[in-house]
């Protein structure tokens, strides 16, 4: 009886081991794995885990775009300059200030405290102006055309900086036209490429109406943020006269020439004495205006930048953009189109031969008592290499 209880106990084992060593050598590859029904819950809910995309934020709208190209002008005064003929403003001039610059707009999104935006004209960030803000844009005002920005944003939220990549933009190349609060029809005649491959140097000189209505922001815009030291009144030469920019502005008056009048000797004394203001470095930065900023104004501004080698389209150009202003609130309907031919007919008074017109006007100027050096250190201290 214990024989036969120890063969059934060794028969009971050899099965179980048997199928022990069946279940270790079973090949997954050949045959489908059971599973419970709480594992194929499990291998499923895993299988969908890894096959389902990522949730990402929606996408933040950054301005200006990267490699952007942004016109600081209005879009009329853009669209005619990309299609610009000469004296063809009639039908567009309706005598409203429009020749305001337009404020170059930065977002970035977030939820930051506040933000540190740093703008540069160098890749390395370098020289950097900083602005603080309070949300996520600003307006930016003063820049310059044709000019590459690179800028970045540091965002502060509870105590930790967030650094953004570098973006860059350029400004279109155009006429830099420019806000003084109370002061219409204001810009500046830099920027501008001469013959000689030089550049006129931004903020040396401004053109405009006069200051009849110039608020005190305007003032302050005047002096503070331009830097202007000098005035020239180009209405009437004036005895001990002041400038409304304050007492230490720098103040020189001259009954101007406009146009074809030129040539009148009692106007020969003044177009030289107004050019001998530009001679001086320490006058710099000058302001210059008549009433309206069009016609005396336009015709010294004719000047200097024939002097100084601009193409004559761009003094064309500079001339034009006064349409698009009110010209100080006067009252002056006259079409656009034959003011241009005023400054057309000057421009043939000027030159009187087949030359170049930055050499006819050289010599027109020599004519009319400036000497080399005069004219030589008005160049000197308008004129810089394109870098």
């Amino acid at each position: 009886m214990k024989y036969k209880r120890t063969v059934s106990f060794l028969l009971i084992l050899m099965l179980v081991l048997s199928l022990f060593s069946c279940s270790e050598g079973q090949d997954v590859g050949s045959k489908p794995v059971t599973t419970s029904a709480k594992e194929e819950t499990t291998v499923e809910e895993k299988t969908d885990t890894v096959t389902e995309p990522a949730v990402t934020e929606p996408p933040v709208t950054v301005l200006p775009e990267n490699g952007s190209t942004v016109s600081l002008l209005n879009g009329q005064m853009t669209e005619w300059l990309k299609n610009y003929k000469k004296g063809k403003l009639d039908k567009i001039c309706d005598y409203t200030e429009k020749c305001e610059p337009v404020p170059v707009l930065f977002e970035w999104g977030g939820d930051a405290d506040y933000t540190h935006l740093l703008l540069s004209v160098n890749a390395d960030m370098s020289d950097a102006a900083v602005y603080l803000c309070s949300g996520d844009s600003v307006q930016i005002e003063d820049l310059l055309p044709g000019t590459e920005y690179f800028w970045q944003t540091v965002c502060t939220k509870d105590g930790k900086n967030d650094r953004s990549v570098i973006r860059s933009f350029k400004t279109l190349a155009a006429p830099r036209t420019v806000y003084i609060p109370g002061v219409s029809n204001v810009r500046d005649l830099g920027g501008k490429i001469t013959k000689d491959g030089k550049r006129i140097k931004f903020g040396m000189v401004y053109r405009g109406a006069d200051f009849a209505h110039l608020t005190e922001e305007g003032r302050k815009k005047a002096v503070d943020v331009l830097g202007i030291k000098t005035e020239l009144d180009l209405r009437n030469k004036v005895a001990n006269g002041r400038s409304p920019l304050g007492e230490n502005i720098r103040y020189f008056s001259v009954t101007a020439p406009y146009y074809g009048n030129v040539t009148e000797e009692s106007y020969k004394n003044a177009l030289a004495e107004e050019l001998r203001v530009f001679a001086d470095p320490d006058n710099y930065p000058v302001y210059f205006h008549c009433s309206l900023g069009r016609d005396r104004t336009g015709t010294l501004a004719f000047f200097l930048l024939s002097l100084l080698g601009a193409d004559e389209t761009d003094i064309l150009e500079d001339y034009e953009i006064s349409f698009f202003s009110d010209m100080g609130g006067y009252v002056d309907t006259t079409a656009p189109s034959f003011m241009v031919s005023q400054l057309e007919s000057l421009r043939k008074i000027v030159s009187k031969n087949k030359a170049k017109l930055y050499e006819n006007t050289r010599a027109f100027l020599l004519e009319y008592g400036l000497t080399d050096e005069e004219l030589d250190a008005i160049r000197t201290n308008l004129l810089e290499d394109v870098k």
